[in-house]
């Protein structure tokens, strides 16, 4: 089978990542790249003429979200798989447009879940289907980044920016969300802090802190259950200053009693960097080549996390 050919559009520290693996993959081959300065003001008759389905096979988009929600679509409707980063889209309204046109080409729509990859999640998921935690009973999230992220990709709301990839994990560990209600310190689309809290359908209360005033950059996670707790601390590789990347987890002790003592003996581990954008190419192509269905950064997934974020900012409150 001959290498599938790929196009990248945009720049960005993940779409760098992208290349590298594209060109390390035998199964796929780079035909052209692009850069945001090149395709920002593009129409829709360029997007049209330049996703040629006779020249590409595939494309990754890492673009603002306005301008790669449009492109995407294009490309998916001409039978061209897209890869795009989160959260692809403004609104909500723009991953339903995708959805439909994933559905109506039968090409393949995946986004950057990045974070599903990394070692201590998916130890941390290991845990908690195991069973032996119980019911998960709380949340507690913080992303904190030191002053406003800059860059092409930047989107106005520290929601749909940064915090897109937290509430995309919030939503694997917890979700779905039947309640929610927020705060925050401005205009919700334009604030530096966000705090909400969130209800599951099992009764389970999540708190997140979305922060570019946090200073120390800051990826945080703790799960709370019945019999114990798992905690995630940052995340490598990542944007700079959020490692070392950390889980913690520990179960209940008791006396024999049954009284609960307090600061259980715990277990800790260090993962090392890894490389999520192989193992986030690997999956792409087995779905495209049919072997094997996504798993992480679906449609779905994506429609999820970016369906809180605006719920979150239609519930907020702003502080006097």
């Amino acid at each position: 089978m001959p290498a599938l050919r790929f196009a990248v559009f945009g720049k960005s520290r993940l779409a760098a990542a992208r290349c590298h693996a594209l060109t390390a993959s035998e199964a796929a081959k780079i035909v052209n790249t692009w850069s945001t300065e090149q395709v920002s003001s593009l129409s829709d008759t360029d997007w049209h003429e330049m996703l040629d389905p006779a020249q590409i096979d595939a494309a990754i988009f890492a673009l603002a979200p306005d301008i790669s929600a449009r492109a995407a679509r294009i490309a998916l409707e001409k039978g061209i798989h897209v890869l795009s980063e989160l959260p692809g889209g403004e609104t909500v309204e723009d991953i339903i447009n995708l959805r439909e046109a994933e559905r109506d080409s039968g090409a393949v729509l995946k986004f950057g879940c990045g974070l599903r990859y990394h070692g201590s999640v998916q130890q941390a998921l290991g845990l908690m289907q195991a069973g032996e935690f119980g019911k998960l009973l709380t949340a507690r999230a913080a992303y904190g980044h030191a002053g406003p992220p800059s860059g092409a990709l930047v989107t106005p709301s520290i929601l749909i920016g940064l915090a897109i990839h937290m509430l995309e994990l919030l939503h694997r560990f917890c979700g779905p969300f039947e309640s929610v209600k927020a705060m925050s310190d401005g205009a919700p689309e334009r604030s530096e802090n966000v705090l909400a809290l969130l209800k599951t359908g099992s009764g389970a209360l999540v708190q997140l802190h979305s922060s570019a005033t946090s200073w120390r950059q800051t990826f945080r996670l703790e799960l709370g259950f019945e019999h114990g707790y798992i905690w995630l601390d940052g995340h490598t590789p990542g944007l700079e200053g959020y490692g070392p990347e950390m889980l913690i987890h520990a179960r209940v002790e008791r006396t024999r009693s049954g009284e609960v003592l307090p600061n259980p003996d715990e277990t800790v581990r260090e993962f090392a960097g890894q490389d999520t954008a192989r193992e986030e190419l690997e999956e792409f192509l087995a779905a495209i080549a049919g072997t094997s269905p996504l798993k992480h950064g679906t449609s779905h997934q994506a429609f999820d996390a970016i369906n809180i974020a605006h719920r979150i900012c239609a519930a907020c409150e702003t502080w006097a």
